[in-house]
């Protein structure tokens, strides 16, 4: 399969090679992430720029770890523009172009969740 936002050969190196840590560390995220989206998009509800910021950062670490470059990137600038103070709209534009990467991340993770789960079986 061809993969848009993440990258495989980033998750397997992260996780040194070890397919069932590989499984863990994408179950894990599967289930923690959109906990996380949920609390930026709460703090963009807010209005909140300081919530903003410290969501946006907590996220973007693992975006490395799973190959996302593009999209650890734009959640750098989201934090940017919450630290800067930035106008809430042009914060919810950025946002909005987050989204649908985040929503393709998840899928695309789940999509190697399942090529993953054949290379622990054979």
């Amino acid at each position: 399969m061809t993969y848009k936002i993440i990258n495989p050969e980033s998750i397997n190196k992260s996780m040194m090679g070890n397919p069932k840590m590989v499984k863990q560390f994408i179950e894990m995220y599967i289930e923690q992430s959109p906990l996380d989206f949920e609390a930026l998009t709460q703090s963009l509800t807010n209005n909140d720029k300081t919530a903003i910021r410290d969501s946006a950062h907590h996220i973007k670490p693992t975006m490395e770890y799973i190959g996302a470059s593009k999209l650890r990137a734009a959640f750098q600038e989201l934090e940017n523009m919450g630290r800067d103070g930035i106008e809430i709209e042009t914060i919810r534009i950025k946002f909005e172009e987050i989204r649908s990467d985040f929503d393709l991340m998840i899928s695309e993770l789940k999509s190697f969740t399942i090529e993953n789960e054949k290379h622990i079986k054979d």
